[in-house]
């Protein structure tokens, strides 16, 4: 099977430093082309000179049978358009797969890119950069036979929206996972959650904190200079009260997602215990004096 796009050898770590393995996602697309750029650039393809990824492409059309490398055909029952054939798919799905278990020692999820899928999100995003890898499966044209979606470990929706295929799609779950791999961002804490905006006494002021990393959207950010164009860069953030600071950054947080996110709130609030209860002061009971005089 030919690779499209191998990742660079990752040498030899540095003596005394244990360099990660390398998180390998594989893309099985009819248009690796559209690839071009995406893996070699930025974070990403530096995080692939580094050996930190390791990223295949894999064109399924290579694998039909007809002398015409025919991929798709009509549905049955009628209806527009065509749909994607299970053969040529599966068929590269099972030699992606046996080159996984030689070169990793394991399969990877295999991920069905699909508006019918459920929505991707941070928490799985999270949950697959804690794996060995995935393997994502773009589609194209009406979609999958429906034999190739039970054959998959998932189906996953990029939102509520359709595209004209699953590889933009691919590129934003390699984004949105690689990063979260060891060694992948240079400040570790601009990967830390919303946990971080702690109101006590002591907290870190370098903890920042992503969108969505508990259910928030992110405090509002300032750099200089302190006034741009009659605007001031909010007093607070010059105090150097590290505790204010941070109880700001969660009431900003918060406001945020209630104004922006109706739906990320009432999640969010449902989630918070509830507030302890007040006690109620006791009424002191005059004693009857009777009448006096």
């Amino acid at each position: 099977m030919t690779e499209l796009t191998q990742a660079p050898d990752p040498g030899t770590p540095p003596p005394e430093t244990a360099a990660p393995r390398a998180f390998r996602t594989d893309i099985l697309t009819l248009f690796p082309g559209l690839f071009a750029g995406f893996l070699d650039e930025s974070l990403i393809g530096k995080a692939r000179a580094r050996g930190l990824l390791s990223l295949h492409l894999h064109d399924w059309r290579a694998f039909a049978t007809d002398k015409h490398s025919k991929v798709d055909d009509a549905p049955f029952g009628g209806g527009a358009g065509m749909v994607i054939k299970p053969d040529p798919v599966m068929a590269c799905v099972a030699a992606v797969r046996a080159l996984q278990e030689a070169e990793v020692g394991q399969r990877t999820p295999l991920v069905l890119l699909s508006p019918a899928g459920r929505p991707f999100d941070q928490a799985t995003a999270r949950r697959w950069a804690a794996g060995p890898g995935i393997t994502l499966l773009c589609g194209r044209y009406e979609g999958f036979d429906a034999r190739v979606e039970e054959a998959a470990d998932e189906l996953v929706s990029l939102g509520d929206y359709v595209l004209n295929g699953g590889e933009v799609a691919a590129m934003a779950i390699v984004e949105a996972t690689a990063r979260l791999r060891p060694g992948m961002v240079g400040n570790a804490a601009s990967l830390g959650s919303q946990r971080g905006l702690s109101t006590a006494a002591g907290a870190n002021p370098d903890a920042v904190e992503e969108s969505h990393g508990a259910g928030l959207l992110e405090y509002p950010h300032y750099t200089r200079p302190r006034v741009w164009q009659g605007q001031e860069v909010p007093a607070i953030l010059l105090s150097g009260d590290h505790a204010k600071i941070a109880t700001w950054r969660r009431e900003q947080a918060e406001a945020r997602t209630r104004e922006r996110r109706p739906d990320l709130w009432a999640a969010y609030a449902a989630s918070r215990p509830p507030p302890p209860a007040k006690k109620g002061r006791r009424r002191r009971r005059k004693a009857d004096s009777g009448d006096e005089g």
